[in-house]
């Protein structure tokens, strides 16, 4: 090799080591230190007019779209529905959280639930999930707007997770309950990273 190419590719190596240095390698589990809190937020819409009528329900909850923010002490999810579909008497919401964002662990990759319970202001239950049971993490309160609902879960509900999960929103409509009239997203989980 010639003065001139092996020193051309020491500098390549030297260049893509300090790149990957200042990107910061990620590891994919949750207890690196190099995963600190975050602060984010996000927006996902879903396909309009796509909930699953039910002819138990007269009206039927069809979510548009979700805002996650984030910040270093909690996660809050801002749920939406099609102007004159919600109907906080009947609807409840789950939102599935993979916060280690491996499906192999939880139960079938979900590791947390947040179950919202809008009659009776009851307030939102966290529960943690196992591939043997579930049990209950904590209650918080639950807002609600005329066109859905806004929740803050503490990330100390959430096994002081750093911000970064897949998530989903199941919708269920009493007396339909338990069939899921409306998810967000159509298909899979929405990554926040």
């Amino acid at each position: 090799m010639s003065p001139d190419r092996s020193t051309g590719a020491l500098v390549l190596v030297l260049v893509a080591s300090a790149s990957l240095a200042a990107c910061g390698a990620r590891s994919t589990r949750p207890d690196i230190a190099s995963k600190g809190p975050r602060q984010g937020h996000v927006e996902i819409r879903d396909s309009s007019v796509d909930a699953l009528p039910d002819y138990r329900v007269p009206v039927t909850p069809d979510l548009v779209f979700a805002i996650v923010d984030i910040d270093a002490d909690a996660v809050v999810f801002r749920l939406r529905h099609r102007p004159d579909s919600f109907d906080p008497a009947i609807t409840r919401f789950v939102i599935d959280l993979d916060t280690d964002q491996t499906a192999a662990t939880g139960s079938e990759g979900i590791e947390y639930s947040v179950v919202v319970f809008p009659a009776g202001g009851r307030g939102a239950d966290v529960s943690r999930k196992t591939t043997t049971g579930e049990s209950i993490a904590g209650t918080v309160p639950v807002t609600f707007v005329a066109d859905g609902c806004d929740v803050a879960v503490p990330l100390s509900l959430l096994g002081n997770d750093d911000g970064r999960f897949d998530f989903r929103v199941r919708v269920y409509a009493q007396p339909a309950w338990p069939l899921v009239v409306d998810v967000l997203p159509d298909v899979g989980l929405v990554r926040i990273d």
